[in-house]
């Protein structure tokens, strides 16, 4: 069985995984299903499988100049009512951001149904040669409830902002999130590992600071490693605690 190393860079984290394969890499093969895992163990494997790649995605495209924003409602709006609403509030962002000079609409939405229905978005910053966005220029943009927001932190290294909008899981109604199509994907590079004696550490980059590094056990595919490093001084997604964030909000006026 194959054994391979998986190098995963998403902005300044970066990634290290190391398995065995019982298939080659690179080859197509009929996707089946994994008779060892009950119901739960595979929804809760996927939704595992979700915040890894929010999270890579988040660090790749956003940094502590970016936004978590919250967008709620006046009223009760069905599912498919906020999907609507959503896309003509990312059409209506896009326009302003291109007439005020601002750089293009970058984002990652996730709407949660539980109680009223509202929107959690990571979208990026405001750099431009215009003014600058304020809580009360969202708030009109918006116009159908209360806008929170809240600048991204920096220097997290773990999955709790992609956990926190994941957390409700809806996907029989649909996908559990949305992004634009203009988001970087996180490099990724998959090599051979030739098999020795002594096995050498996971190792970091140059000026990187390893966060987690361990080792599990998988009936499928045997042992594998896995390390984090995050750069040193670089910038990465905010990280949320439990229960909903502490935002500035606006009223909407009228």
């Amino acid at each position: 069985m194959p054994k391979y190393r998986k190098k995963i860079w998403a902005g300044d984290v970066y990634e290290v995984e190391e398995f065995y394969c019982p298939r080659t890499i690179g080859k197509k093969y009929e996707r089946g299903r994994n008779e060892n895992l009950t119901k739960e163990e595979q929804e809760k494997r996927n939704l595992q499988r979700t915040q890894r790649e929010m999270t890579r995605l988040i660090n790749t495209n956003f940094s502590g100049k970016d936004y978590m924003i919250v967008l709620t409602y006046d009223r009760i709006v069905t599912l498919e009512e906020a999907r609507r609403e959503a896309s003509n509030f990312f059409a209506r962002l896009k326009r302003y951001r291109r007439s005020n000079g601002f750089s293009e609409l970058k984002y990652i939405q996730v709407i949660q149904v539980q109680g009223r229905v509202h929107h959690h978005v990571v979208i990026n910053g405001f750099q431009g040669l215009s003014k600058k966005i304020t809580k009360e220029i969202l708030q009109a943009i918006w116009d159908r409830g209360l806008v929170l927001i809240k600048h991204l932190y920096q220097n997290q290294k773990d999955n709790r902002l992609s956990s926190y909008l994941t957390r409700e899981n809806y996907k029989k109604n649909g996908k559990r999130w949305s992004s634009s199509r203009n988001l970087k994907k996180p490099k990724v590079k998959i090599e051979v590992v030739k098999e020795t004696k002594n096995k050498r550490p996971l190792r970091a980059p140059k000026n990187h600071r390893i966060v987690a590094s361990y080792a599990d056990f998988f009936e499928e595919i045997g042992w594998v490693r896995y390390m984090k490093a995050v750069k040193v001084g670089g910038m990465d997604y905010g990280a949320y605690e439990e229960g909903e964030p502490h935002m500035e909000h606006s009223n909407r006026k009228g």
